[in-house]
């Protein structure tokens, strides 16, 4: 009897495990935002940042009591509420007339659903300066280099700035194509015949920018002749006239046309187009003045103005 009541023992405490001491209840309390940024964008203030998915004790933060914005210039900083409910990225942003001629540093912090709030974040100090115009009047036209872009500019006599310009082709998303610092651009990337759309945004540092402008869209197009060929020459040789002149270098470069006109009548096509520069004409008669003239074709088949005539007497 006492060996069965001391192997029932035995399986009782088998079965009652020791959980140990009761734990006290989680505080909830969110982790430190590390990534904060923030950039002058216009006349506002544009703050980005994440809420980690984690409290301090490594459980799930499901909820948040609040997200403050301190933002400090001085000896008494101002508290902004973000407008924040959970974990996941955050963009917040609000005017910065307030701020403008001022140094400011910002930093955030959550707050758990039990009211604990997590330590204030990595700052970010800004110099505020007065919010940048919104360059405006943005024109894009064909050139014969590609697509040139212009508009009104948004930096003041003495002031220094650039321009970032973004492009999309086709119905791609625009991306960041180029800067300069001057209010024109030439995009000599593009294909003839693709639409593309641009717009631009004024810079004073990455830090502070202003608002984009207004999207322009073109689909260029090749209307624009070669150079008008230049040194056109004529002698007169033994049954013939010899021309030459000097050589287009157009990337699109396709040819020439050779003109002439004999003793006042019309000008009459004798040749092209034709690859180099020079030309021999056997159809001539002896004694007889002939004036020549020479363009350029494009490979589209645009043609330049009639170079110089040159004049002579067959012999």
């Amino acid at each position: 009897m006492t060996r069965a009541f001391a192997l029932l023992g035995i399986l009782w405490l088998a079965g009652c495990a020791y959980v140990g001491d009761p734990k006290p209840p989680a505080l909830d309390i969110p982790a430190r935002i590390t990534d904060l940024r923030a950039a002058e964008y216009g006349d506002k203030m544009v703050v980005q940042f994440a809420i980690g998915a984690l409290t301090t004790e490594g459980l799930a933060l499901t909820e948040l009591k609040g997200v403050e914005l301190r933002a400090s210039a001085g000896a008494s900083p101002e508290i902004l509420r973000v407008p924040a409910k959970g974990p996941g990225p955050v963009n917040f942003e609000f005017p910065v007339r307030d701020w403008v001629g001022k140094q400011v540093t910002l930093t955030v912090r959550a707050t758990g659903p039990k009211g604990k709030a997590a330590e204030w974040s990595n700052p970010v100090t800004l110099a505020v300066g007065v919010p940048l115009a919104t360059p405006s009047d943005l024109k894009v036209v064909s050139d014969p280099q590609g697509v040139r872009l212009t508009w009104l500019g948004s930096f003041g006599s003495g002031e220094s700035g650039r321009y970032r310009i973004f492009r999309g082709a086709g119905g791609a998303m625009p991306e960041r194509l180029a800067e300069t610092d001057k209010p024109e651009y030439i995009d000599a990337a593009v294909d003839r015949g693709s639409p593309y759309r641009y717009f631009v945004q004024a810079l004073a540092g990455e830090l502070r920018q202003s608002e984009i402008s207004a999207i322009a869209g073109v689909t260029p197009e090749d209307t624009f002749p070669p150079a008008v060929p230049a040194g056109l020459t004529a002698v007169a040789g033994v049954n013939s006239i010899e021309l030459a002149w000097t050589r287009n270098t157009e990337d699109d470069f396709a040819g020439y046309q050779v003109y002439r006109t004999s003793e006042g009548g019309a000008p009459e096509r004798i040749a092209g187009p034709i690859d180099a520069p020079t030309f021999s004409d056997r159809a001539v008669e002896v004694g007889k003045k002939y004036s020549y003239t020479v363009t350029a074709v494009d490979r589209t088949g645009n043609e330049s103005a009639a170079s110089m005539a040159a004049e002579v007497t067959a012999q």
